[in-house]
């Protein structure tokens, strides 16, 4: 009767450690995916895409798949943005990479609409997810994404434009200008500098110039920047006279420390003083060269008589002799 329950017990135990041994096999860790996708570019930090003056993008990331294998691995890929970018994107929908290969491909940016483009803050980024899936026939057998931070550079682009008053500038007056402040790129700027030049006029002064600096200006005509408007007034010394004079107004901008400017006529008159001084002046000119001309013309009849009486007396002494 022991052997038997000693037989049954052995039994037992064997079946047990069967069981035990299946069941742990069946708890394994599943291997991993055999193959990867990531970044060949350096994707550390914020990617900017390339974009000039003319809002014209370009530029390029640089992926990588390396496959782990005995098989060719085929992949099917989307791409999406979590928000609106300012540029247009391209990238393979399918890869394939041999056996125990290691392949790259590229995703490739190019430009949009010049006013869309400026409607995209550069303080902003937005983030780009690849979905890569392993396709075996029509059944994905594995997944992966890949992610990266997007934006682009920040633009200037500072420049005055004058609205000139209908107001007529007399010497000895001043009349008041309207300049808006235009700030042309896709970031806030300020003006770090002004300064004006006169051409042909040093009596034209222009007054609020020097309070220009510091003036911040949110972009004109996107991301819902308010315009930036300023009063300037142009005076014209007593000693001004009548003359078309040129007027260049610069701005520095604090951005990219790029000096713009605007230039424009300004018509000013002598006041009525001023003109008959002037008027006066130019008839004393008048009478002073109506008497050079005349004591000019005199000479030459004076040596003409003097030529007259000389061949008399020559005549008078050959006829005496």
């Amino acid at each position: 009767m022991q052997q038997k329950n000693l037989v049954l017990l052995t039994a037992f135990l064997l079946g047990l450690s069967v069981f035990s041994g299946i069941s742990v096999q069946a708890q394994s860790p599943i291997e991993g995916p055999s193959w990867t996708i990531g970044w060949a570019t350096d994707m550390d930090s914020t990617f900017i895409v390339d974009m000039d003056i003319d809002w014209d993008a370009e530029g390029e990331v640089v992926v990588y798949v390396e496959n782990n294998a005995m098989t060719q691995l085929e992949l099917s890929l989307e791409y999406e943005f979590e928000t609106w970018v300012p540029f247009t994107f391209s990238g393979p929908e399918t890869f394939s990479v041999a056996a125990n290969g290691n392949e790259t491909f590229s995703i490739e940016f190019d430009s949009i609409n010049d006013d869309e483009a400026r409607e995209y803050n550069p303080d902003n980024d937005s983030t780009l997810t690849i979905t890569a899936e392993q396709k075996v026939g029509d059944t994905t057998a594995s997944s992966q994404e890949l992610d990266g931070d997007f934006s682009v550079p920040k633009i200037f682009d500072l420049r005055p434009s004058i609205t000139l008053s209908e107001e007529q500038l007399f010497s000895g007056s001043s009349i008041e200008l309207t300049a808006q402040i235009l700030n042309n790129g896709n970031t806030k700027d300020a003006i770090k500098e002004a300064s004006v030049q006169f051409r042909s006029c040093p009596h034209l002064t222009m007054v609020g110039v020097e309070e220009l600096s510091n003036t911040v200006v949110e972009p004109t005509g996107a991301q819902n920047g308010k315009d930036t408007f300023v009063t300037l007034t142009l005076e014209a010394s007593s000693s001004q006279p009548t003359r078309v004079c040129e007027v260049t107004l610069s701005l520095e901008s604090e951005g990219d420390e790029a000096s713009r400017s605007a230039t424009f006529d300004v018509d000013v008159k002598a006041s009525e003083s001023e003109e008959d001084d002037s008027s006066s002046n130019d008839d004393d000119q008048d009478e002073d060269q109506a008497i050079l001309t005349e004591e000019s013309n005199s000479v030459p009849w004076v040596g003409a008589i003097e030529l007259l009486m000389l061949l008399g007396l020559v005549s008078a002494l050959r006829k005496q002799s």
